[in-house]
């Protein structure tokens, strides 16, 4: 069994290296995207395994809404 406090850790390093790469490589929009790629399919694989409630899901959903404006 995927232990859920182990896969929150792993969404926040993703979310935090993308969100990193963000700030310090904005011109690279296509590698961009696929790590924001990356993070979406980690919360959404997440989710299918791990119970979250939805107080959970709407803060993950929030993050990447914030960081889905800064790809744009």
């Amino acid at each position: 069994m995927v232990d859920k406090e182990d896969m929150i850790e792993g969404f926040e390093e993703l979310y935090s290296n993308l969100k990193m790469e963000l700030m310090s490589n904005s011109a690279d929009i296509k590698g961009n995207r696929q790590m924001f790629g990356q993070v979406q399919g980690f919360f959404m694989a997440m989710r299918m395994v791990v119970p979250l409630d939805m107080e959970e899901v709407e803060y993950v959903e929030n993050r990447l809404r914030a960081l889905e404006e800064r790809l744009v």
